[in-house]
């Protein structure tokens, strides 16, 4: 994501968008998913073009989360953001992948920053329309109860 989320053209590089065009009262970071199971395929041309031929560590995956996060804070000095996690096996029990946003959020030791999991899904494939509908819920009723609105 940092390679092109300040992109306008997600495949031209030169397409930038204007930070200061619009500044939002909430931005919300779901990633490491695909992260997930990437870092365990050295095979995957993805994995090779990211990492060489050696998987991230933990401290490797942290620093890098961290260091996006500080990212969004800087074009974003009053956003309240929230780092979340979808509900499929990034979030299943046992996963370190939550533990590995928590991480970043400490050590980012901003209070306008938040971290919410989706609780595991446990069926198959992608969300369908209705855990989307679920899903979009719950945050929204973590929105609301953080944030009083």
């Amino acid at each position: 994501m940092p390679d092109v989320y300040d992109r306008l053209d997600p495949n031209d590089p030169k397409s930038k968008w204007d930070f200061s065009k619009f500044s939002p009262e909430i931005v919300v970071i779901n990633l490491f998913q695909n992260d997930s199971w990437l870092t365990k395929r050295p095979e995957h041309v993805e994995f090779k073009r990211l990492f060489g031929t050696i998987p991230p560590t933990e401290d490797k995956i942290v620093s890098s989360y961290l260091s996006f996060l500080k990212s969004i804070r800087e074009k974003y000095p009053k956003a309240k953001i929230i780092c979340a996690l979808g509900n499929m096996d990034a979030t299943k029990e046992g996963s370190p992948w939550p533990g590995y946003i928590s991480k970043a959020v400490s050590q980012l030791d901003d209070q306008a920053v938040y971290t919410y999991f989706f609780p595991y899904k446990n069926t198959a494939g992608h969300p369908k329309i209705n855990e989307q509908k679920v899903m979009s819920n719950q945050l929204i009723q973590f929105i609301e109860e953080k944030f009083k609105w």
